[in-house]
């Protein structure tokens, strides 16, 4: 072969398969500049028992969110939380499928009871 292309093949190798002098300072500049993930900081050998937790953990929680508990007996979401503090009559007379005359009603409003 050509000396000269000889040289040349020689050049291009070592430009495109050896790294400057410098490579090493900046291969490990660029690392320490990367921000550090949640999943960096974990154990590799509890990220698939940390994933699993919050799978789960997400799942059960739009559940509760999709499917309320409410006890039974009472109508709506609001009921659930002002319930807890009715007496008897006001439950009477909140829940009363046929509602209340208005003699009832009155008389609920004012604080006395039939």
């Amino acid at each position: 072969m050509n000396s000269s292309l000889n040289n040349f093949f020689k050049e291009e190798r070592k430009r495109v398969f050896e790294p400057g002098p410098y490579f090493a300072q900046r291969v490990m500049a660029a690392v320490s500049q990367a921000v550090p993930t949640v999943w960096d900081v974990i154990p590799r050998a509890m990220r698939p028992i940390m994933a699993l937790s919050l799978i789960l953990l997400f799942g059960v929680l739009s559940v509760q969110i999709i499917l309320p508990a409410e006890p039974a007996g009472t109508v709506g979401p609001i009921m659930v939380v002002v319930g807890q503090d009715l007496t008897q009559a006001e439950q009477r007379f909140y829940l009363d499928p046929n509602g209340p005359s208005d003699e009832l009603d009155d008389l609920n409003l004012l604080g006395l009871t039939p």
